[in-house]
C-alpha cells in the first residue's frame, strides 16, 4: 500500500491577540534566527512589536516593496551565507507570497500572519506574483504556523474581506469541476482535499441571509475557510480544489489587463457564471444563490462594478478557454461558443 507524506501547518491560530503565541511558536520550532519581511504600513501597526520583543533572535527585518522573483533575490542574497531557520511574513498578499518563496528558497519554517483575509493565500502552498505584467503561480512549501490576530485583521478596509468570501464561496464551482475531471477524463480526485475546500464555502453560504463579516464570529468562520482552503490545496500539491473555470476567467481578466477588480471580486463573478453553467448542462450548480449571498454582503456581481464592459467580459471568458489546458473544467466539458457565453451574461444579470 502506498502511502503519501502531506505536509500541513503545525500550528493555526485564530482569535484576538493570538500574534503574543509567535514566540513559543517559534520556541517549538526551535528557531534560532529568522527573518521578519512586513511593509511600511503594517511595520507601524504589528511588526514594530515583534521585532522589539523578539529582536534576540531577529536576524533581519526587511520591507517587501515588490511581489516579484527580483524582489525574492533581493532577500536572499541580503541573508548571504548566515543561518536562517524561518520567515515570518507580516501583511496582505504582497508580503505573504514573498516570504513563502524566501522560506521555500531558505528551507526554512515559514509562518504565516496575515493583516487581511482577502484571498486563501494565507495559508496556501502557492504564491501569486506578476511576471512582465502577466500572473504567474509558484509552488512553495506550505507554512508552519498560521497566525490570524482578529486585532489586526477587522481593521482592515471591507472590500478585501468581501474579496476573500469571493474567493472562498468559488470553491463550490472549483471542487465541481474536479469532479467532472474524475468522471470524464479519469484525473485524480481526493474526497477528503475536496470536502476540506468546500465545506467550509457551503456553510458561509448557508449563513448568507445573516452574514456580517465585520463581527467576530462570521470573520472568524471566514478565517477558518480561507485557511481550510489553503490546506485542501497543501493536501494534494495542487491548487486543484480550489481554482477551477472561475479562475481562469479571474487569470484572463488579468493577463488582458482588464478592470480593476481584486482577485476574490474576478473569482466571484466567474463563479456565478460557471454555477450558471454547471446548472443548465449538468443540473449541479445554484448561481442565484451564489450572486444572492455576494448581494448580502454588498460584494460586486456585475461586471460594470469591476469597471469591466460586455465585450472584455466575453473576450475574458474566450480567454479562459486558453489557460492551463490541462486543468480540465466546465469550459473544456462544454466548450462555450461565444453566444453562450452571452446569453449566461445576460441570464445571471453580470451585464
Amino acid at each position: 500500500m502506498r502511502f503519501k507524506t502531506v505536509e500541513l501547518p503545525f500550528y493555526v491560530y485564530i482569535g484576538e491577540g493570538v500574534l503574543s503565541k509567535l514566540d513559543k511558536i517559534l520556541q517549538s520550532l526551535e528557531v534560532q534566527s529568522f527573518i521578519l519581511l512586513t511593509d511600511s504600513i503594517v511595520y507601524d501597526l504589528a511588526a514594530k512589536n515583534v521585532e522589539e520583543k523578539l529582536k534576540d533572535i531577529i536576524f533581519t527585518t526587511s520591507f517587501v516593496e515588490n511581489a516579484n522573483m527580483s524582489e525574492v533575490r533581493r532577500i536572499v542574497i541580503s541573508v548571504g551565507y548566515s543561518d536562517v531557520d524561518a520567515v515570518v511574513g507580516i501583511g496582505g498578499g504582497k508580503v505573504l507570497d514573498v516570504s513563502k518563496v524566501v522560506a521555500t528558497e531558505l528551507n526554512a519554517a515559514f509562518i504565516s500572519v496575515p493583516t487581511t483575509a482577502s484571498h486563501d493565500g494565507i495559508a496556501s502552498p502557492v504564491a501569486s506574483f506578476k511576471e512582465n505584467g502577466r500572473p504567474i503561480s509558484i509552488s512553495t512549501n506550505p507554512p508552519a504556523a498560521v497566525l490570524a490576530d482578529l486585532n489586526i485583521i477587522k481593521s482592515c478596509p471591507i472590500r478585501l474581506l468581501r474579496s476573500g468570501y469571493g474567493d472562498l464561496i468559488s470553491n463550490v464551482s472549483s471542487v465541481k469541476d474536479w469532479q467532472l475531471a474524475r468522471d470524464i477524463i479519469g484525473e485524480a480526485y481526493s474526497e477528503v482535499a475536496a470536502s476540506i475546500a468546500v465545506m467550509p464555502a457551503e456553510l458561509m453560504l448557508s449563513k448568507a441571509n445573516e452574514l456580517d463579516l465585520t463581527i467576530r464570529p462570521h470573520l472568524e468562520l471566514l478565517l477558518r475557510g480561507l485557511v481550510m482552503s489553503g490546506v485542501a490545496i497543501a493536501f494534494v500539491g495542487s491548487s486543484r480544489p480550489a481554482s477551477g473555470a472561475e479562475h481562469k476567467f479571474s487569470h484572463a481578466l488579468d493577463y488582458l489587463g482588464y478592470g480593476n477588480g481584486t482577485h476574490g471580486e474576478q473569482v466571484a463573478i466567474g463563479t456565478i457564471i460557471m454555477e450558471y453553467l454547471h446548472e443548465k448542462h449538468y443540473g449541479k450548480g445554484n448561481w442565484e444563490l451564489i450572486k444572492t449571498s455576494l448581494e448580502k454582503i454588498n460584494a460586486p456581481t456585475k461586471a460594470k462594478e469591476l469597471g469591466l464592459t460586455k465585450e472584455q467580459v466575453l473576450e475574458a471568458l474566450i480567454y479562459a478557454k486558453k489557460i492551463r489546458r490541462k486543468r480540465y473544467t466546465i469550459l473544456e466539458a462544454i466548450d462555450p461558443s461565444r453566444e453562450e457565453f452571452e446569453i449566461v451574461l445576460e441570464k445571471t444579470g453580470v451585464v
